[in-house]
């Protein structure tokens, strides 16, 4: 029987479908008082064994995060991680894909991700701002837009996410050019270039978006060159990581024009300081690292964990499976 462990509220969303693995699996949660439970048995101490780890946003967003990665550093052993994620370069999931015999991620995201690039690009270049505030004042007014049709579009990192941005915004007539390190085309974009020729297209762009991992590379990208570099008065947005970012010059761009707007899902550091003018700036929009926050991409998390679950139980390879060296602890580490 294995132990595998996860979120009280992971446990609700997908008990009915668990019933099916029958003796097969036991499963433990991390209630929300902070107790661990065995479903069926009742409170327990901390399992000592792992068999399998299920982290999903239930518990990353949540006080209890800090004690659900402990639990499963200190247990004895950790076979398998199914993780929500795509990306791996979080301390904590490093540690996690340290301990864990097997790490697998998700790319369930990127669909719900998408989305959240199409609605800001369309509030921006629909001037979404100026028709709110033309409401509040009362202001029976035309207010001229661009159509997305009209616009090109720079997506540094072309992998899932940028793939499914691509996608819708090529629909509505939008020319993409995609940034990544494999060579070739992609059936998504008009054009693809390698990083190294990532400053070169940026005078060209109407909207830049940031969708690549951090690593040491990419940390702050955007930089002060970065910015001087786009069109004047282009769009920017971030839904990667905060860290690609140097927002001292994005603050400073956007003050003289030079970025006309950010739209930003993401920050250096979360949850944002409330004395930082990334709050207040009036050439910002801000969400809170929740562009991936539906029940699609729920679902989506789901479907796959419960079907590497399927092939674990009957020790068939698992999908999504990250290689051992994009981690730095070594196996069985705590």
């Amino acid at each position: 029987m294995l132990n595998v462990l996860m979120h009280e509220g992971t446990y609700r969303r997908i008990a009915d479908r668990l019933v099916a693995f029958g003796d097969a699996i036991r499963p433990i949660i991390l209630r929300n008082d902070g107790q661990f439970e065995a479903i069926g048995e009742g409170v327990l101490a901390a399992p000592a064994r792992l068999d399998v780890g299920y982290g999903t946003p239930d518990v990353w967003f949540t006080p209890l995060a800090s004690l659900f990665v402990e639990t499963l550093l200190k247990a004895d052993t950790l076979d398998w991680f199914q993780s929500s994620a795509a990306g791996t370069e979080h301390p904590i999931l490093q540690a996690i894909g340290g301990k864990a015999e097997i790490y697998t991620s998700s790319h369930a995201q990127s669909d719900a991700i998408a989305e959240w690039v199409l609605w800001a690009g369309l509030d921006w270049f629909q001037r979404g701002g100026d028709r709110r505030a033309a409401q509040v004042r009362k202001d029976w007014k035309r207010i001229e837009f661009t159509e997305i049709g009209d616009t090109n579009w720079l997506i540094v990192g072309f992998g899932a996410i940028g793939r499914a941005s691509a996608k819708r915004l090529r629909a509505l007539g939008a020319r993409v050019t995609g940034v990544r390190r494999t060579v070739g085309p992609d059936p998504n974009a008009d054009a693809m270039v390698q990083p190294d020729d990532l400053h070169d297209c940026l005078p060209a762009a109407d909207a830049v978006l940031l969708c690549c991992p951090l690593t040491e590379e990419t940390e702050e990208m955007a930089n002060h060159d970065f910015f001087q570099a786009m069109k004047p008065g282009a769009f920017f947005a971030n839904v990667g990581r905060g860290k690609l970012v140097d927002e001292a010059a994005l603050l400073s761009a956007l003050d003289t024009g030079q970025v006309a707007h950010a739209a930003l899902d993401v920050v250096a550091v979360e949850p944002l300081p409330e004395n930082n003018p990334i709050w207040s700036h009036p050439r910002i929009t801000l969400t809170s690292h929740l562009a991936a926050d539906t029940m699609g991409a729920a679902r989506r998390t789901d479907d796959i964990f419960l079907s590497n679950l399927e092939r674990f139980v009957a020790q068939q390879p698992l999908m999504g499976v990250v290689a051992r060296s994009e981690f730095a602890v070594s196996p069985n580490s705590s």
